[in-house]
């Protein structure tokens, strides 16, 4: 398993083509938060596959497991993103927030719904980071030509915004794109190495 993630930032959205690993992406960097001492706040619509979990959390002890919160939002995301911003100011060492698959897949995201990912990144400081998942719409293939969802009104709350995408000639290869860099990195069954 890779140590040596690409440095996250404050604020966070990482914009996924397709199914190609983001929420793996995520939990890694979760497992990462976990091993440096911190806590994390887990929330989407479902928790996370227990077998994909498993896998990348598989070297890490049950006492330090514990301090992944995860919390299931179900159909009311307002209800839930309130629960995330309680237990991050009521959680101590929580360094990590992460709201998995924050948009609808389809169709155009509701104002509202980009009005409570912005609260979300309020809460991002120099002690806790956010994550923000979710699909690009438009041209998989185009990368950083795909849409994203709330894309200028995350970035004027501070969020810079990540794709991640596969690579088409080797398909075990994922490309993260930022504004500045690009980072490849492998996928498997233990995440990416």
């Amino acid at each position: 398993m890779r140590e040596d993630l690409p440095k996250l930032p404050c604020r966070l959205h990482l914009a996924v083509t397709g199914s190609v690993g983001g929420t793996t992406l995520a939990l890694q960097y979760s497992r990462q938060s976990i091993v440096e001492g911190g806590r994390v706040i887990w929330a989407s619509e479902k928790i996370p596959d227990p077998l994909r979990f498993s896998q990348i959390f598989a070297d890490v002890d049950i006492v330090s497991s514990s301090r992944f919160h995860a919390i299931e939002l179900g159909t009311n995301l307002e209800q839930g993103i309130k629960q995330v911003i309680d237990a991050s100011d009521f959680l101590p060492s929580v360094i990590l927030v992460v709201i998995d698959d924050w948009a609808p897949k389809q169709g155009k995201t509701p104002s509202s719904t980009i009005a409570l990912a912005e609260k979300v990144l309020a809460v991002a400081d120099k002690e806790m980071s956010v994550i923000l998942t979710s699909k690009t719409y438009g041209n998989p293939a185009a990368g950083a030509d795909s849409k994203v969802r709330g894309g200028e009104r995350l970035e004027n709350a501070g969020c810079e915004t990540w794709y991640l995408t596969r690579e088409e000639s080797k398909p075990e290869i994922r490309q993260i794109k930022s504004a500045e860099k690009s980072f490849s990195l492998r996928l498997g069954d233990e995440g990416y190495y």
